[in-house]
């Protein structure tokens, strides 16, 4: 937004080297006040106002004694400007993180813990901002991604929902009999396979006790995908050996399979409520609905997505208790009513934070209001950008250029790296 460039170039002088800038002064600078004593405090951001507006008169109500200052920072910039504030002891007061760098910034030491508050909201939203058995950011509204799923064709072929993985092999082999696409899919890009396996593995393993720490282990170097996650990719490739996903789908992009599915050519379709409104316009008469990924349990399911952003507040903040107080605000239902409504398709990790979605989205009812929302690349901090690695590789598994353990390794090999770095 154009009223707020001015922050911008104030805070990108700081990376130039400037002394003056947008940070909160020196250790011993006292809390800022209005003129009118309330505790004047900053929020930064990537997205802009317009994305937090509801929720920025919310807090106005809701908190009257603070004043925030909201700034948004491009995406471009966003991290070596806030970066580069935070390590002068300086910086916003409230910072939206992502769970990267709230890893980063937390094991730095940057970022205050927020354990009581991260009590309110569910493991699945709190465990990427977790570092050291403290929690350093409080999980925001939800992206997701589950399997879209054509209504009338489940319904003129008595085909129940599927509520475990073998179950959905076995509903999408019945397509195959009856000469329907059971899925389509746009495997010219790495996506679909990198996020339908992962949702598999986390229903299956990253969220049982006996995988809930992975992540964190990943990201300290003290585990391996290859060694531990090959069983459940071994499973889950039932997607290729029964002729689900083909090698010929690797030249299909995403707009291609939309379309199959939207004209009724496929059963079902793997995407999120940003495609919704393209699909309904190509077809307005499709009865649509959404169905989450299974593991080999039954269980209410899990849908691939995370926090759009963390909320975090500044350790070296001097107006940290009215930080907190924002926080506490944020962590009520009507706080994440007041966020959602800008931010509407997503879910709350909320305890007891619940919202009427479309009904393109009753199938996922229990899977949102259970929290079973995650992205597993979320937890591998500053090597979270090796996801697109593991997709290209899962790609190459399809194309039987290599077999399961030389893939996993290749994207082990790429973490490594960037966690060295």
């Amino acid at each position: 937004m154009k009223k707020k460039l001015v922050s911008v170039l104030l805070c990108a002088s700081i990376v130039a080297g400037m002394a003056a800038g947008c940070g909160n002064g020196s250790s011993e600078a006292e809390p800022e006040t209005t003129d009118d004593g309330k505790a004047k405090i900053r929020m930064t951001y990537w997205n802009s106002e317009d994305t937090v507006k509801t929720l920025l008169e919310y807090l106005k109500e809701e908190v009257p004694d603070v004043e925030i200052e909201f700034q948004f920072i491009d995406n471009s910039n966003y991290d070596t400007v806030v970066d580069t504030q935070l390590s002068a002891e300086e910086g916003p007061d409230i910072i939206c993180e992502s769970p990267g760098s709230a890893l980063k910034h937390a094991r730095l030491g940057y970022l205050a813990e927020v354990n009581d508050l991260g009590a309110k909201y569910s493991d699945a939203g709190t465990s990427v901002y977790s570092y050291d058995g403290n929690v350093y950011a409080l999980p925001g509204i939800s992206w997701f991604e589950g399997i879209y799923y054509n209504k009338q064709l489940f319904a003129d072929n008595n085909i129940e929902l599927p509520t475990t993985f073998d179950e959905y092999i076995a509903v999408c082999k019945q397509f195959q009999d009856l000469g329907i696409k059971p899925l389509a899919a746009g495997l010219k890009s790495w996506e679909p396979m990198l996020k339908n396996s992962m949702a598999f593995v986390t229903a299956d393993y990253l969220s049982t006790d006996a995988g809930k720490s992975f992540g964190e282990d990943y990201r300290n170097g003290k585990t391996t995908l290859d060694g531990t996650w090959n069983e459940y990719i071994e499973k889950w490739s039932s997607m290729i050996s029964e002729g689900i996903y083909t090698t010929d789908m690797t030249g299909i992009d995403h707009d291609q399979a939309l379309e199959e599915f939207a004209t009724g050519k496929a059963a079902m379709f793997c995407s999120g409520p940003w495609d919704l409104d393209t699909i309904t316009s190509k077809n307005p008469d499709l009865q649509i609905d959404m169905m989450p990924f299974n593991g080999t349990k039954a269980s209410d399911g899990w849908l691939i997505g995370g926090p759009g952003c963390g909320f975090a507040v500044n350790e070296s903040s001097k107006n940290k208790e009215a930080a907190m107080k924002v926080l506490e605000a944020i962590s009520t239902v009507e706080g994440q009513e007041a966020f959602w409504q800008d931010n509407q398709g997503g879910s709350s990790y909320l305890d007891g934070a619940e919202f009427d979605l479309p009904e393109a989205y009753t199938s996922v009812t229990k899977t949102l209001a259970a929290g079973n929302v995650y992205c597993p690349w979320n937890e591998w901090g500053e090597a979270a950008g090796a996801h697109e690695t593991y997709g290209v590789e899962m790609q190459s598994y399809l194309l039987g250029e290599q077999d399961i353990s030389q893939t996993l390794k290749d994207v082990d090999t790429e973490v490594k790296e960037l966690l060295e770095k």
